[in-house]
């Protein structure tokens, strides 16, 4: 992602131009992307995540932190972007990605790996 990327996404979802924001995160880095992720608000993360396509989505899911990971997994539902898609047209409301449902439980599976204790190798 280029410099400012925050930064970027947050413009873009200001204007209301989300396919110019989708389009620009389907070319971003995604490394970059995760590395710059933490300084978007809460709603431009949920509302960046759900412009991207299901399986970029979940690549890219699986580069975050858990805090991370576990905050976009609270936000499975489309509807916890619904300051967002309130009073917008079906047009603009077809850009955002609804997750397959298999999906919700391969991130779940995920966080539970993730937050497992580490257990000690114990012989009798």
């Amino acid at each position: 992602m280029r410099r400012h990327g925050a930064e970027r996404i947050g413009a873009l979802i200001k204007s209301g131009a989300y396919g110019d924001l989708r389009v620009w995160l389907a070319a971003a880095d995604r490394p970059a992307l995760a590395h710059d992720w933490p300084r978007l608000t809460l709603l431009h993360k949920l509302v960046a995540f759900k412009l991207m396509d299901a399986a970029s989505a979940l690549a890219f899911y699986q580069l975050l932190p858990y805090q991370e990971r576990y905050f976009l997994f609270s936000g499975f539902p489309l509807n916890s972007i619904a300051p967002v898609l309130e009073d917008a047209a079906p047009s603009l409301r077809r850009l955002f990605v609804q997750l397959p449902a298999k999906f919700h439980g391969v991130m779940l599976q995920g966080l539970a790996r993730a937050a497992e204790p580490r257990m000690p190798d114990l012989k009798a």
